[in-house]
């Protein structure tokens, strides 16, 4: 009898790569731990996985391929391509996800044939790799300079709002000038400011690139830090959930009159549809707005206002060629277009440009 090739299991591999990640013995190209967000990702990813398993009634198996025949490597390159059909219909239908979620799933589980074959050395193909899922990026939704200008300026809006929504404001504008994330932004400490005889600067290293970031702090930002002082003890602001912070500056927003309708589009197999609300309803601009329209709003600013893109993306903590920064530049090309044809508008329609009238 001819001797059967051996095999893994996928799900029983994946709990080992899930306890190596955890226990530090598995660590990034950096060298750094894998954090506790992305161990939780691999452990979503794999309950998933057993699901799916269940619902078929089946083991999902990896071929050890040494030595092996073409007739072996052509069914495993079928088997690959039935199991990346199959599982990708259970996350839609099943879990009614969309493609950035389904294609998070499928990054995970080429990162854990990678560690199988990089790692591990088993010789397992290379099929993972035409596991792709379509993707649409939307353009993200951002506050514009005269929006920012408006919550920082208005004094008349600002004493309207009540002691809640001032601290969100004041949290809220914090982060649409220093570009952090939500994480790094909540754990900023005083000893984070450096004074010069003339400038304050932020100095910290990022939690998830480690990279360190010194960004110079104009007034109005000074003027929050004094503002919170004793509320938030040790920290530079006073400390909230991302929950929290989200209900609290979409009321913002809606205070402040953007409440126009902005569908909200998403990816679904390739293709962009509208998502709507829970009562059924296209989606108000201030209904965008969570604690990670800071940082977008921080990066689209900086870019408008004329600061190279190399500096911005020392200061946003992105790598260069990063696609996800390049969203940030498409955004703020979009809005200075707008204002340049705003200025050829007025140079054909306005009945009189001359320098007395300019100059006033």
């Amino acid at each position: 009898m001819k001797k059967q090739a051996p095999q893994l299991l996928l799900s029983e591999h994946m709990h080992h790569f899930i306890k190596a990640s955890s226990s530090g013995r598995r660590l990034t190209q950096s060298g750094k731990r894998i954090s506790k967000g992305t161990i939780a990702n691999y452990t979503y990813a794999l309950r998933l996985i057993e699901e799916f398993e269940n619902k078929y009634e089946m083991k999902i198996r990896i071929q050890l391929l040494h030595r092996t025949s073409m007739r072996i490597l052509k069914r495993e390159k079928n088997y690959w391509s039935r199991f990346f059909k199959q599982f990708s219909s259970f996350l839609y239908k099943e879990k009614c996800y969309y493609d950035n979620y389904v294609s998070n799933v499928f990054k995970i589980l080429k990162t854990f044939f990678n560690y199988l074959q990089q790692e591990k050395g088993y010789i397992v193909g290379n099929y993972h790799k035409s596991f792709r899922v379509p993707l649409m990026q939307s353009a993200p939704v951002v506050i514009y300079p005269w929006q920012l200008q408006f919550l920082i300026t208005n004094k008349n809006f600002e004493e309207s709002l009540n002691p809640f929504l001032k601290r969100a404001r004041d949290i809220f504008i914090f982060g649409c000038t220093v570009a952090l994330r939500f994480s790094d932004l909540m754990n900023l400490r005083k000893t984070n400011l450096v004074q010069t005889e003339t400038e304050t600067f932020l100095t910290l290293f990022t939690q998830k690139t480690n990279s360190e970031i010194k960004v110079p702090l104009p007034e109005h930002v000074l003027d929050i830090i004094k503002r919170n002082r004793r509320k938030s003890g040790k920290f530079l602001l006073p400390r909230l959930s991302s929950t929290n912070l989200n209900l609290q500056i979409k009321k913002l927003i809606k205070l402040a009159g953007w409440d126009n309708t902005l569908p909200k589009n998403i990816s679904l197999k390739g293709k962009m549809v509208e998502l709507k609300s829970e009562t059924g309803n296209t989606w108000k601009f201030y209904e965008h707005i969570t604690a990670h329209t800071m940082r977008r709003t921080a990066i689209t600013t900086l870019l408008i206002m004329g600061v190279p893109e190399n500096i911005v993306r020392k200061i946003s903590g992105h790598a260069p060629g990063s696609k996800e920064f390049y969203k940030y530049v498409s955004i703020a090309q979009e809005y200075l277009n707008f204002e340049v044809k705003k200025a050829f508008k007025k140079l054909i329609e306005s009945p009189d440009i001359s320098p007395l009238k300019i100059s006033a």
